[in-house]
């Protein structure tokens, strides 16, 4: 029998605010501050922190329209990394990426339970008897 999402469990893998939390590990003086990752050229903002957030700031709003707001908060505003972003993916992913059933997006991961589950029996039956 084929896998439903009824008969099959999966779950979502997402990272907050992935862009944001991607720029805060290599320069964690962001943290706690209203941060903005903006889209090619600068276009508009396509991740925020959850202190821009909680501003009521929309996702995919005009840089231009925000700029007034962001210089009133202290918004700190950051051209997109595409390729530091795939590479945290990547990294944030590979424990999953064992199997075809897991399907990868970035920055989210689906998640096979079953093979998950299938995973830790191995490793208890392995580790189980030391």
């Amino acid at each position: 029998m084929a896998p439903t999402l009824t008969s099959h469990p999966i779950a979502l893998i997402d990272g907050n605010n992935f862009y944001v939390s991607c720029e805060r590990v290599f320069n964690p003086r962001l943290e706690g501050r209203p941060v903005v990752v903006l889209s090619n050229n600068d276009g508009c903002a396509v991740s925020g922190s959850n202190e821009v957030k909680a501003l009521g700031i929309p996702m995919a709003k005009p840089w231009f329209q925000m700029k007034e707001v962001a210089r009133r908060h202290g918004i700190i505003a950051l051209s997109s990394n595409y390729a530091l972003y795939a590479d945290m993916s990547t990294k944030l992913r590979t424990p999953w990426q064992r199997s075809s059933r897991n399907t990868l997006v970035l920055p989210m991961v689906l998640l096979d339970l079953l093979e998950v589950l299938d995973d830790f029996k191995e490793l208890l039956a392995h580790y189980g008897s030391h």
